[in-house]
């Protein structure tokens, strides 16, 4: 599904996505909210970027940053990578980072009229 014929398709399915796991971000944040002595683990990580478009990567942040329990601190485009700040991360840095590049992956994929195919940066 990389012909961009395929665009609309693939946009619309990175929109339901990206909804879905909004609905499910502010569900665990109202939790922690409305449950009495629960605390957050908060934590920082570095995601790397493959190279993309200005465009792509406002978008990235902006995704990011609207999710409710995550904020996209700091960018470095020389290196290619960024800074989010999470609010579950501690104890699983590997975990909140495989999500983060699960976001960037999907977004390539639902928005570029030709994504890379995989394995390719």
């Amino acid at each position: 599904m990389n012909s961009p014929w395929s665009l609309p398709l693939r946009l619309l399915a990175f929109a339901g996505w990206f909804i879905s796991q909004f609905v499910l971000t502010s569900i665990r944040v109202s939790a922690l909210i409305l449950t009495p002595g629960r605390q957050p683990q908060p934590g920082i990580v570095r995601v790397k970027l493959d190279r993309l478009s200005d465009t792509e990567l406002t978008l990235l942040v902006a995704l990011i940053t609207i999710t409710p329990d995550t904020l996209v601190i700091a960018l470095d485009r020389e290196e290619g990578s960024m800074f989010v700040h999470g609010m579950f991360v501690a104890g699983d840095a590997e975990g909140f980072r495989a999500s983060l590049r699960d976001t960037h992956d999907r977004l390539v994929r639902g928005v570029r009229a030709r994504p890379l195919k995989e394995g390719k940066a």
